[in-house]
């Protein structure tokens, strides 16, 4: 009989209590039938508390050693929004991660596990990737990188984390680009190993990897960001391919809000037991033609509603057969060029206590369906209405351009009302709990002029268009060209002093973008001033302001903006739209620039690191690394 496999499971821990407890206790539960397990934890921890549950695990499970770091000042920012990880302090990781290989080597482990302490792992895990037989391979996990954006995935194809494939004479467009992506995306969430490009923070490493010099030291001519692509360059250039497994999804706490989903991932994230459940919900839906995109947006919220109710306003496809698939509860409706009577019909049908709306294109992810599941467990006091994140638009590394929130989950027995034919909203009002929960919104289909010419249907009938929809109707003439016809309308509403705050500093952006097409500089410019009467400035206003400045070369007022952008934190619970690239990289993008103009590098690369931390792969923060490393500005 063969000697069982012997594993070293290996993390460099600064972590705190509050999410190093539940990751120790996932490491307590993994499965080790096939092989022996021993632990070393190299402590870098600042908090007594961390220190003493590493102490602790050594305590009651043995076989662990525990290696003390020492500790040295860093600047090393976390929160809700980002993690800013200055670069000592990634080489710094790397260093550590190294030792781990090194006292794996030296004590003739089989594999070494090396895995980051925000990680709460499937039980099966373990036993899961040694069955793999691969030199080297990680475990999947997916991650919101800032909290209003879609979950990604912890692997990529190539370069710094390109989720497409793309040969190197091809040219995509955004849309092949995105298509490709998500491609990507729905292999991963299919049970499976593949190959891929990239990978770390949960990765299975063999000896004959470690042997052969696989190490996540710098190469110092490689301006790529980040120990773990340094290691997957080295794994490659020796011959090592590097694999994702997909089996067995772990849960990241990137940070600390996403704590409220550990349970519910513990628990698999199956559909919640009558028993449990504090709330009951009723899904509506209305629908058109959705075959394509209806399977994938039920199969994301499974388990969460107690009846779902599907309304047709005139399908020709397939799309009532699919629905038939999930629900008995299909009714049809006379489409009427009204989306708002066509959503309190899907409303009137509801039986349960909330109601919970979705178009056929929006989907939950994993976590978003996690923390929802959690949510129906734990929410103690009624309330009206829940609000949640819609994700409405991505760039073209798919984090979230365009957000805003809405109410998304309401009391069936308040009665609430949709109002408008077009650009609906839901008139709900009452006690409410903002939740974490986004909703994830990925248009299919081609954008079309249908809203537009309702609205021309009803200016044709002689009808007077609401002060609402007289600012989404300039918003329809604006999106399809019509500058001249926008401006009338955008400077009838924001004379007008009634309206949504909201709604008023929208508009008066939107008024600045077709002042910009027409070529009016001045008025772009008092546009955007107009903004600062009905609130305290906002970030994507100053940003815009400061790009008129520097267009013009004027780079100390583009500076005054650009600052004042980068100061603003990013509102929490605003129901408006959020341009989020201005409330994180962009404007220090442009301070860096502004800066460099000036002859100040020093802040110009102060700028480019925090821009550097938000994204990486912007093509103007990748222009700016080079930059300064053929400047010599490290």
């Amino acid at each position: 009989m063969s000697p069982k496999k012997r594993v070293l499971i290996g993390s460099p821990i600064r972590q705190i209590p509050e999410i190093l407890s539940p990751f120790l206790s996932s490491l307590a539960e993994l499965e080790r039938k096939n092989f022996t397990v021993s632990y070393l934890f190299i402590d870098d921890n600042e908090l007594e508390n961390s220190k003493q549950l590493l102490i602790d695990f050594q305590t009651k499970y043995g076989r662990t050693v525990i290696h003390n770091e020492e500790n040295q000042p860093e600047t090393y920012e976390k929160d809700e929004f980002t993690h800013y990880w200055p670069e000592g302090t990634i080489w710094k990781v790397a260093r550590m991660k190294d030792a781990i290989l090194t006292y794996a080597l030296e004590n003739r482990f089989d594999y070494v596990f090396l895995i980051d302490s925000d990680l709460i792992l499937h039980p099966h895990t373990l036993e899961q990737l040694v069955s793999a037989n691969k030199p080297i391979i990680s475990n999947i996990f997916w991650t919101k990188w800032q909290p209003d954006t879609m979950e990604m995935p912890q692997v990529w194809l190539s370069d710094q984390y390109t989720l497409y494939h793309k040969n190197r004479q091809e040219s995509l467009s955004d849309e092949e680009s995105a298509r490709r992506t998500w491609q990507f995306f729905a292999q991963l969430r299919v049970p499976g190993i593949y190959e891929v490009g990239g990978l770390g923070a949960c990765t299975l490493i063999s000896r004959q990897a470690i042997q052969a010099g696989v190490r996540f030291a710098e190469i110092p001519n490689l301006s790529f960001w980040g120990e773990d692509r340094h290691f997957c360059i080295r794994a490659r250039a020796l011959g090592f391919p590097l694999y994702v497994d997909t089996h067995f999804p772990a849960y990241h706490i990137y940070r600390q809000s996403e704590l409220a989903g550990v349970d519910a991932y513990k628990q698999g994230g199956i559909e919640v037991k009558d028993a449990e459940r504090k709330i009951t919900i009723s899904l509506c839906i209305i629908v058109k033609n959705e075959e394509n995109a209806l399977p994938i947006c039920l199969h994301s919220v499974r388990g969460i509603a107690n009846e779902i109710i599907i309304v047709d306003t005139g399908s020709t496809d397939k799309t009532k057969e699919i629905a038939s698939s999930y629900t008995d509860l299909i009714y049809d409706f006379v489409w009427m060029d009204d989306f708002a009577a066509a959503r309190n019909f899907a409303f009137s049908k509801a039986t349960q206590q909330y109601i919970l709306w979705l178009d056929a294109d929006d989907t939950l992810t994993e976590k978003d369906r996690l923390l929802f599941l959690e949510l129906i467990r734990t929410l103690e006091s009624p309330v009206d209405r829940l609000t949640m994140n819609y994700n409405l638009s991505f760039d073209e590394n798919q984090n979230v351009s365009y957000s805003l929130r809405r109410n998304r989950l309401v009391r069936r027995e308040c009665q609430f009302q949709w109002i408008g034919a077009v650009h609906e909203y839901l008139a709900a009002s009452g006690s409410v709990l903002h939740s974490e929960i986004a909703v994830t919104h990925r248009k299919d289909k081609q954008h079309t002029d249908r809203n537009l010419q309702i609205y021309r249907k009803k200016l044709a009938k002689g009808e007077i268009l609401s002060l609402r929809d007289q600012f989404y109707y300039a918003n329809e003439c604006r999106e399809h060209g019509f500058y001249e016809e926008a401006v009338m309308y955008y400077e009838d509403f924001l004379q007008s002093p009634d309206g949504w705050l909201e709604d008023k500093i929208s508009a008066a952006l939107h008024l600045a973008t077709c002042y910009s097409h027409l070529g009016k500089r001045d008025e772009q410019l008092l546009a955007l001033f107009r903004a600062f009467e009905f609130d305290t400035p906002r970030a994507d206003c100053c940003c815009r302001i400061g790009s008129i400045f520097l267009e013009e070369q004027e780079y100390l007022q583009a500076i005054y903006w650009y600052e004042s952008a980068a100061q603003f934190p990013k509102p929490k619970e605003s129901m408006g739209f959020l341009d989020h690239s201005s409330w994180t990289w962009l404007p220090h993008v442009q301070l860096c620039l502004c800066y460099d103009r000036i002859g100040k590098l020093d802040k110009a690369k102060f700028h480019h690191d925090i821009s550097y931390s938000y994204n990486p792969t912007h093509p103007s923060v990748i222009h700016n690394q080079r930059y300064f490393e053929q400047i010599g500005i490290n």
